[in-house]
């Protein structure tokens, strides 16, 4: 159900700029980079994730409407996510495994740039905020099952420079259950009982033309 209603509004996002044509538009695109600091939350105290530092890089475009100074960005992203997961109960023999995916992140945002008109040729804040989904691209190991698609939802702000240089840093809210599969650290564990959500900050850089 939150899967659908994230896509209903990607598509009313979507459809509601190509209403939008008939107003002037400025269209950027470029390279983006950064880093992320990921924890896994889990609902059951025996097991704690510890904060991750991890990777991203690729593509982001930028549509937006000047009049309104509302628009849009989409970015197709390689994203590697580091969890260390921590098991708090003794003498039970399971291990503490340290557990890496590589992931492939298309998040989609509303934004907005606010106007400051002494100051719009060198630098402007802009908020956004918008879904976005982890797609897994490599196995699971016998330690760790997760799901394919991993639903989070973005908070962000930044400062665009020189109208191509953009700083911004943003919080996810993991949205769906990524556990997956009845087995985690070789131990039977029923996944309705424990559930896990990936919460992160990310900062990057992009350089729009």
């Amino acid at each position: 159900m939150k899967m659908k209603k994230t896509l209903a509004l990607v598509l009313v996002a979507i459809m509601t700029l190509g209403c939008a044509t008939t107003m002037r538009a400025d269209f950027k695109i470029g390279p983006r980079i950064g880093i992320n600091v990921n924890k896994l939350h889990f609902n059951d105290k025996m097991f704690s994730g510890e904060n991750r530092c991890g990777f991203v890089g690729g593509v982001q475009a930028e549509y937006m409407i000047p009049k309104i100074c509302l628009g849009v960005d989409l970015s197709l992203m390689y994203s590697y996510m580091d969890y260390d997961v921590d098991n708090t109960v003794t003498g039970d023999g399971l291990a503490a495994p340290k557990y890496g995916k590589h992931f492939l992140e298309i998040p989609l945002n509303i934004r907005y740039k606010f106007s400051i008109p002494l100051l719009n040729k060198y630098f402007r804040p802009f908020i956004f905020t918008g879904p976005a989904v982890a797609l897994k691209l490599d196995k699971d190991d016998n330690s760790f099952k997760s799901k394919t698609g991993q639903w989070t939802w973005n908070f962000g702000l930044g400062l665009e420079f020189i109208k191509h240089l953009q700083i911004s840093a943003q919080y996810g809210v993991g949205m769906n259950n990524i556990m997956d599969g009845q087995t985690i650290l070789g131990t039977t564990i029923n996944t309705e009982d424990l559930k896990a959500r990936t919460n992160y900050w990310t900062v990057t850089a992009a350089w729009l033309f």
